[in-house]
């Protein structure tokens, strides 16, 4: 049966790329209504059956499609964020999802169409399908984070059994986690009334780490186009004085104990080497009690001192941001709420757990490693010039692309 070109309702565009296995965050409608706030418009394309008879209509492939306007020029870069949503093995969906979108990428002076598909780099059919209708990949060069709009390589941690992945998980990170419990760290899921306190730890993660981050606005647009279909979490986690107090003081109760009990013993060289390292840790013990009710008497609400906005397409969780404070630190509380979040997605039906690309600063790095990701690396971008233009259109054009 021919193909044809559909015209989908927002819902349906966002059911097909949600139920799809190709499906991806970047491709639904509130993505596009997100990047509105950043200067970008967008359209929405879909290829497949028509409905016949009893037959239903049958989407067999879809894009959306960003367009960035250059400031001067009428023209414009046109951008399929981790597209096309179709079965990359079915040459006659890939063929006419090319010829609508660069129809459609035309008609809005669009005169570069890149797109980067959330493909595995083993796939055998998704880079022929493009090199073979006139696109070139990419070069990523030395700095893939200069030259490419999202890492090609990423770390994804699969959740779909969290039982065999906490077993898998390092000694010190199942011992970071429990240490967060222990001293008081609560996690919070919250909404938009407190997004202010993750963008100013967001804020203060950027000034330590020296790179920009988005608005506070950015965040709220974000919350409010996701928000309504339960695709985004937005985590914070808090170190609680009265529950940070009581837990210090328990510790510090059992260690006087075992304490009194090892001085009760016969004396001996063992029990000595005992005694001096209890008391080691009661003085420890002492000054978290100290620690917490100073913190009890400067915030009685406590401290954030991490947050993180993870959201949901499918099957398929998205860590699109971080933040964590220099205070505290000692409590490990990062790594509470990712494994907290992890919890909270799986409980969702989210399998995979995308932290990301591995460009990141060395620091991060290790810290996304202590989960046990997989390291996948997708196709890469590709592009293809729509109209026979000079190089200098082309060249602003990829300007504004790589200012996205």
């Amino acid at each position: 049966m021919t193909l044809t070109v559909l015209r989908l309702s927002a819902q349906e565009h966002d059911e097909f790329v949600r139920e799809h296995p190709n499906g991806h965050l970047m491709q639904m409608t509130a993505w596009g209504r997100e990047k509105e706030h950043t200067g970008w418009t967008w359209r929405t394309v879909a290829v497949g059956h028509p409905a016949t008879g009893d037959a239903p209509q049958q989407v067999t492939g879809a894009a959306l499609i960003l367009f960035r306007r250059t400031p001067v020029v009428p023209m414009a870069l046109a951008y399929v964020p981790r597209g096309f949503v179709v079965d990359w093995s079915d040459s006659d969906s890939v063929g006419a999802l090319v010829t609508e979108v660069s129809r459609v990428a035309k008609d809005n002076r669009g005169v570069l169409l890149r797109l980067d598909p959330a493909i595995d780099v083993a796939d055998p059919h998704a880079r022929a399908a493009l090199e073979s209708r006139g696109f070139t990949r990419t070069d990523p060069g030395d700095d893939p984070s200069k030259n490419l709009a999202q890492p090609a390589t990423r770390m994804i941690t699969d959740i779909s059994d969290l039982e065999a992945l906490q077993a898998r998980l390092a000694k010190g990170t199942r011992w970071s986690i429990r240490k967060a419990e222990r001293s008081g760290v609560v996690y919070e899921s919250v909404g938009k009334d407190k997004v202010h306190i993750f963008h100013d730890l967001l804020t203060a993660t950027a000034e330590r780490g020296g790179f920009t981050t988005r608005t506070l606005e950015y965040f709220t647009t974000l919350i409010d186009v996701l928000g309504p279909t339960d695709d985004i979490i937005v985590s914070l986690v808090r170190l609680d004085p009265e529950v940070a107090l009581a837990a210090a003081e328990k510790v510090r109760a059992d260690l006087q104990n075992q304490l009194d009990k090892a001085r009760a013993k016969p004396e001996t060289d063992k029990r000595q080497r005992q005694i001096d390292s209890l008391e080691q840790e009661l003085a420890s013990a002492e000054e978290s009690v100290a620690e917490a009710r100073a913190l009890q008497s400067d915030a009685p609400e406590g401290r954030y001192l991490a947050g993180s906005v993870f959201a949901i397409n499918g099957t398929r969780g998205s860590y699109l941001y971080a933040a964590s404070s220099d205070e505290h630190r000692n409590v490990y509380a990062s790594y509470l709420m990712v494994w907290t979040l992890m919890q909270k997605a799986a409980e969702r039906g989210v399998r995979t757990f995308d932290f990301g690309g591995i460009d990141a600063a060395d620091g991060l790095e290790e810290f996304k490693r202590k989960w046990e990701p997989e390291r996948v690396e997708y196709i890469g971008e590709f592009s293809k010039r729509l109209r026979p233009l000079t190089g200098r259109l082309i060249e602003l054009a990829v300007s504004l692309y790589k200012r996205r």
